[in-house]
């Protein structure tokens, strides 16, 4: 039986508590709920006898932790992409990316887009506007150095959905000077 799998790009420690408190305090103000900070790197149908782990192994292999240059917050009708900054795009990421598609048995369709989503909520256009004017970045760029493989319904419509996504590996990318 094939399974979903998601592939997340996780902050590193100060930029990850940095958009942990802005997911949690949206969250808490919005009546809506908290989740990891990441930025899905791939997403798509593995079978049961593919090899996560190697498939992960191969596609991070030689990379180092890296950054991705912040474009600016924007908002969606899109319930994952509610509130989100959106990245640059990034030849490291998207050496990753291929490689997981290029590894899989039945490669999807994702495009990469690199963004952090900062609220998973249906809202109004003026309502989620309002809220985008109220977060600044601390920087232009956001440093990350982790990959998290999780399993995942069929689709990122609801709460329960997230809430069914259930990580299954995490990989840490070596830091320059390690």
């Amino acid at each position: 039986m094939n399974q979903k799998v998601g592939f997340w790009l996780i902050p590193a420690a100060a930029d990850r508590q940095f958009f942990q408190e802005v997911i949690d305090r949206l969250a808490e103000n919005y009546a809506a709920f908290s989740f990891t900070p990441h930025v899905t790197i791939y997403w798509g149908e593995f079978a049961d006898d593919e090899s996560l782990n190697e498939i992960l192994d191969r596609a991070v292999r030689g990379i180092k932790a890296f950054s991705l240059q912040c474009d600016r917050i924007l908002y969606t009708d899109q319930f994952t992409k509610t509130l989100f900054v959106q990245f640059h795009p990034s030849t490291t990421l998207s050496q990753i990316t291929e490689t997981i598609r290029n590894q899989s048995k039945h490669p999807s369709d994702f495009t990469l887009n690199p963004h952090l989503s900062l609220m998973y909520k249906h809202l109004n256009a003026d309502m989620k506007q309002s809220i985008v004017s109220t977060i600044s970045l601390p920087r232009t760029e956001v440093f990350f150095d982790e990959i998290q493989v999780l399993l995942t319904p069929n689709t990122a419509q609801t709460q329960a959905d997230i809430e069914n996504i259930r990580s299954v590996i995490t990989d840490r990318l070596r830091v320059s000077s390690e």
